[in-house]
């Protein structure tokens, strides 16, 4: 049997058309197993997921006691200050005291809302005009102080993962740049514990699903980039 197969090998690497088959075939179990071995490498050096995005403190700014809006002075993706006017309110006027119906067109007195941090408007509620509850949102406004990534890890490499450990983050809208980051905190629950429809399966419909848990990882340096909460990114988390 050996020798039938070393007679063909011999037959077939005896003519150009042979050899050039030969070495094809070579060459690609060569990359074939240099693509294996590198998945392996990846997979016991990291632990990787897209399953991620960035988060942000998102803050609700708005009037304590019922108002009208008089004039807005910040729109979508505005940046303001910490202090910053926002929009000018005043206190709403009946057209008709008797019924209290209908408004005027200007309110009684002016204050000024102001924003209570640094960042971006990610959202505007109300429009010039409007009247709104105590407590109702006018903007929504994100620090930018305080970014993170919130990752979701199957729950087989959980046991990989601790505090500390160096992470890259590569942010989809940012056209693929790379930030350096480290895991901060891993949630001592999977993310559908929060489900408002958590899962109730019988025995006999039961089908295993691997669960996620959120892992926080803390963004080194992220002053130079807007980070828009809420964006996709892959984070690859370095195995200590």
């Amino acid at each position: 049997m050996a020798n039938k197969f070393s007679d063909r090998m011999k037959s077939m690497l005896s003519s150009r058309t042979g050899k050039i088959i030969f070495f094809t075939a070579c060459l690609f179990v060569i990359g074939a197993a240099a693509i294996g071995a590198n998945l392996w490498y990846q997979n016991y050096k990291y632990v990787s997921t897209s399953n991620a995005n960035i988060s942000a403190p998102l803050i609700s700014v708005g009037s304590l006691a019922p108002c009208q809006i008089i004039s807005l002075d910040a729109d979508y993706g505005s940046y303001v200050e910490k202090g910053q006017r926002i929009a000018i309110v005043g206190t709403p006027r009946s057209d008709n005291p008797i019924t209290m119906q209908g408004l005027k067109d200007i309110p009684i007195g002016r204050s000024n809302i102001e924003s209570p941090v640094n960042g971006y408007v990610a959202a505007v509620w109300t429009y010039p005009g409007a009247v709104v509850s105590p407590g109702q949102p006018i903007v929504t406004v994100y620090d930018i102080s305080e970014t993170w990534v919130l990752a979701n890890i199957t729950e087989g490499d959980i046991y990989r993962l601790k505090p500390g450990q160096e992470v890259q983050i590569t942010i989809d809208s940012l056209g693929g740049a790379v930030l350096q980051g480290h895991v901060e905190g891993i949630a001592a629950a999977t993310a559908g514990t929060f489900s408002l429809i958590p899962q109730n399966n019988t025995t006999a419909n039961f089908i295993k699903v691997a669960q996620v848990v959120p892992v926080k990882i803390t963004i080194e340096n992220p002053g130079r980039y807007i980070l828009i909460p809420g964006t996709s990114v892959e984070v690859k988390i370095a195995i200590k």
